[in-house]
């Protein structure tokens, strides 16, 4: 397969039955790009049910039909899409729940794009990823973002790569999570390691760590 096949966002993710109200970009490494310039323009909106006892500061809408429940603490800019449903977690810093997706208790989603109906329930950390659709990312799970393999600095400044079907591809971004395609499960308390690529329908047995490019439909065991 070609290398670029696996930088298409379409490989992983059908986004064409998902109402989000701006368009997704075609290229993987585009995807943060794109969901932070159109969120940068947004204007806070709170159209949904919010409890009073959320936290909700600046620039977020929260779309008719979606729930901000008790506890929920959002910094915008953010989008909770139709239908959606934050618990007592963290949601910020340019991230969109697509609609029906949950997320619950002390889990925070920064800088990342969230799907359809996908769950993230249960101490789960996604930074700067891209999850698809009808996605459950199993507790204590997390999407690493940030290169440890020399000193951390924050803010980062090196690059993070990927190697693709043998061809070392930079990202342009110095923080990058994972991509996790349409209906993928994630067992419980998974490390992901920055810049894994994992296919739709890709089973995951328990492994506790994942890292690397898992084509469509494969079957990982460690």
């Amino acid at each position: 397969m070609s290398p670029n096949q696996f930088l298409d966002l379409s490989y992983y993710c059908d986004t064409s039955g998902v109402p989000l109200p701006f368009p997704v970009p075609e290229a993987v490494f585009d995807v943060k790009a794109g969901v932070r310039d159109w969120l940068s323009t947004a204007r806070r909106d709170l159209s949904g049910t919010v409890h009073p006892r959320a936290e909700v500061d600046g620039a977020v809408i929260v779309e008719p039909g979606a729930v901000v429940d008790s506890g929920a603490v959002i910094t915008g800019p953010a989008l909770i899409c139709r239908g959606a449903y934050v618990g007592r977690g963290l949601v910020r810093d340019h991230a969109v729940i697509g609609p029906g997706s949950k997320i619950g208790y002390a889990c925070e989603i920064t800088r990342s794009l969230i799907l359809a109906e996908t769950r993230a329930m249960h101490f789960v950390f996604v930074g700067d990823s891209i999850i698809g659709s009808r996605v459950n990312v199993g507790s204590s799970s997390v999407l690493a973002n940030l290169r440890v393999d020399r000193p951390v600095v924050e803010p980062a400044v090196d690059e993070l790569f990927v190697t693709v079907s043998g061809v070392r591809v930079g990202t342009g971004q110095t923080k990058f999570g994972a991509v996790l395609g349409d209906r993928v499960q994630l067992p419980a308390l998974t490390s992901v390691a920055p810049g894994t690529l994992i296919g739709p329908d890709v089973t995951i047995y328990p492994t506790g760590q994942l890292g690397g490019l898992y084509p469509t439909e494969a079957r990982v065991r460690m």
